[in-house]
Parts: structure tokens; sequence; C-alpha cells
């Protein structure tokens, strides 16, 4: 039977902002009375949003320590002059910002803009949560990248990430979490889709596995081992780790889309909205050996000697498992970050944020949805883009 919003039509919808903060509130970080909250939001974006969230905070005995506002565009440009923020004043706002958050509890990224990279200031959670001891939750409402404002796949991606936190079996998804993670730790995954690619990974036995659960309860923070491990995203269906270090092997071929959308990756150092129509991607002994095309091999030529770092590096796998979190039809990205069931992701460069090691000004996802995954030795656990293990 169809969830009750889909007989409403599209221009009367509203999303359930009450409920959805109460999600966040007090299911997922299970606020105790007391505890401190620093937000980071843009009044622009989804402001009933941010009423209900703090009206959630404030029932539960929340402190409002502070808000940290989102750059308008005007105010962006005015802050960097029309380029990149000065080192010397970027380093003293970092470091205003962590002693800020050091008076807090809890971190809330609430929805930014995503339209310009300086609507917000990226250390507040990722390199201020190495630092901290606190925990956070990414409540991101992400229009789909590519689509015009104006498209009416924007609205249905709404509906899809409403149902996807507010219907899902947290319980369920939790389980199916802990057997995906049982089924690959320790063993050798095999990585194929339709397009070409092919690759080995190994996951190793004793690594780290993230499990994004829509628990950030106190309890469970208590236990992170990487700043990860302390933010949620919501919605929440991602199993994260990084493979170990010299296992990847084979061939990512990019031909045109990537995971049958037209628009399926993100990142800087590496453009592939021109270069990923015709690129393959050779990994040896771990490392990218060869950049290869047919059409703009000049290019990556030039390219290469510019990569800094880590950039040759599989910094973290993902794989998505929340079965509510669907990609619309017409969508050009996958839905929040391929995270709904069966998505997979391989991101490429720096991967501090997940309690790794390399570094790398390369940054790079690329996303796929019609994977076949086998463990090598045993089972297939994806089969064109659907999660087998329940």
């Amino acid at each position: 039977m169809a969830p009750d919003w889909a007989a409403t039509p599209a221009e009367h919808w509203q999303p359930d902002w009450a409920a959805l903060a109460t999600q966040v509130v007090e299911r997922t970080l299970q606020l105790e009375r007391g505890e401190r909250v620093v937000y980071l939001a843009d009044p622009n974006e989804c402001p009933q949003l941010f009423e209900e969230v703090r009206a959630a905070v404030l029932r539960r005995g929340g402190i409002e320590q502070a808000t940290i506002l989102g750059w308008s565009r005007r105010l962006a440009e005015q802050r960097t002059g029309g380029g990149s923020l000065d080192p010397e004043v970027s380093r003293l706002e970092r470091a205003a910002h962590l002693d800020l958050m050091r008076t807090s509890d809890i971190f809330m990224w609430l929805p930014t803009s995503f339209d310009w990279p300086e609507a917000i200031s990226t250390w507040e959670s990722e390199w201020v949560l190495a630092r901290w001891p606190g925990r956070g939750v990414h409540f991101h409402w992400f229009p789909d990248a590519g689509s015009p404002p104006d498209h009416p796949v924007h609205r249905e991606l709404e509906r899809v990430y409403e149902r996807a936190i507010l219907e899902l079996d947290y319980a369920a998804l939790a389980e199916r979490q802990r057997r995906l993670v049982d089924a690959i730790r320790g063993r050798i995954i095999r990585v194929t889709t339709p397009g070409g690619t092919d690759v080995t990974l190994e996951c190793p036995k004793d690594g780290w596995y993230c499990r994004n659960d829509g628990d950030q309860s106190h309890a469970k923070a208590a236990t992170a081992t990487a700043a990860r491990d302390r933010e949620e995203e919501l919605p929440c269906g991602a199993v994260r780790l990084i493979p170990s270090e010299d296992s990847a092997r084979g061939l990512v071929k990019l031909k045109g889309s990537i995971s049958g959308h037209t628009w399926n990756w993100n990142g800087t150092g590496l453009d592939l909205t021109k270069l990923g129509d015709d690129l393959e991607i050779v990994f040896a002994g771990g490392r990218i050996t060869e950049l290869r095309s047919r059409t703009h091999q000049r290019e990556l030529d030039q390219l290469r000697p510019s990569l800094r770092g880590d950039w040759d590096r599989v910094g973290e796998i993902v794989f998505g498992t929340n079965p509510l979190l669907e990609t619309p039809r017409d969508a050009k990205m996958p839905a929040y970050w391929a995270f709904g069931d069966g998505g997979f992701r391989i991101h490429l460069g720096h991967n501090w944020e997940s309690g790794g090691h390399y570094d790398s000004d390369l940054y790079v996802n690329l996303f796929f949805m019609t994977t076949t995954i086998t463990v090598q030795g045993g089972d297939t656990i994806v089969r064109d883009g659907r999660l087998l293990v329940q």
C-alpha cells in the first residue's frame, strides 16, 4: 500500500518537521537534561525544522549554547574576497570554533546550502570532532544535485527522505548492518558492474567499521574509535570501512554515467563532469597505477603531476543499507550519498575523517548503484544493486 503522503499533491505536501525533530533529538541523540547544544544552521534553509528542533531540545531540558550561521553568498564572497579564505584567518576561525565546541556536549548540523562551497566552514564537524569528545548529527536535506531548482524531483526526494527517517525500522537496520559487517570482516570482496568495473578489496579483520544506524546516544558515542563514530547521518544507512592498505586491485571503468544516473560523483581534484564519460582507473597493490582514456588522455597526463599526497589510494568504501532510501527515477544523483539499499561508494584520497592517515587535496566519491559484490570463498552479498544481507 502506498504511504499516505503519496496521495497528497506535491504542491500541498509539507514535511512533518515536528516528527523529524523528535527523531533527531529524542531518538537519535537521546538528548539528556542539561546537555549543551551548538547548532550549525542557515535561517533560509528549512527554517521550520530549526524551530521544531529547538522546541524539542527545550522539551528535553537541553541548553542552547550557541548557533553558528551558514554563510550567504554575499557574506561568503566578502569573507573570502572572492577567492579562498586567508590561511591565518582560517586557522583562527578553526581554533575559535573548537574552543566553542569544547563548551558543549552536542553538535547539530542542520540543513545548509550546498550550492557553493563557501556556504559553510567545513571544519565544524570533521576537524572539530576529531579533537572534541562530544557527539553530533548531520541532518542534511539535500536537493538533487544537478537538477534545476524548480524541478519536481526535489519535492519527490524530500518525500523519500521523510519516509526513510520516520518509517524506518531502526532495530532491523542495526541488525542488518551487523550481519553485513560479519559477512565481510576479514574477507576479500570483488566488486563488479555492468559497465566494466572489476575491483577486489580486502576488508580488514581488525579494522574500523562504522555502522550508521540512527543511534547517536551518549552510550554509543562513548564507544567511538573515530570521529565518524560520533556523528550520525540522517537519513542513516551507511556502513563504512577503510580497506586494507595494499589490497585494491583491478579496474574502475567510467563510461557515461557511473551508477545509472547522470551525475553520480562529488568531490574535488578530479573533474569527472569532464573526464568521467571515458575514464579507466587501474589499481595494483593498493594504489592507482594508471589513469587511462581514449578521449581525455592528454588532459589526464597534464593533471596527474598536480595531484598531491595520497590521491592514489582508496580512502574508504561505503555500503548502503537503508531499504526506504530509494532514488527517484528522474534524479541525477543517488539519494543521500547512496545510503539506500545496495548502494556502494568508493572514496579516493584523504580519509582522516574516518580515522585514516591518508592526506591529499583529492577528495572524490564514486557512487555505484548497480554493483554485484561477492565475498571470496563465500556468498554474493549484493546482486545488481540489491543488498542480499537481511
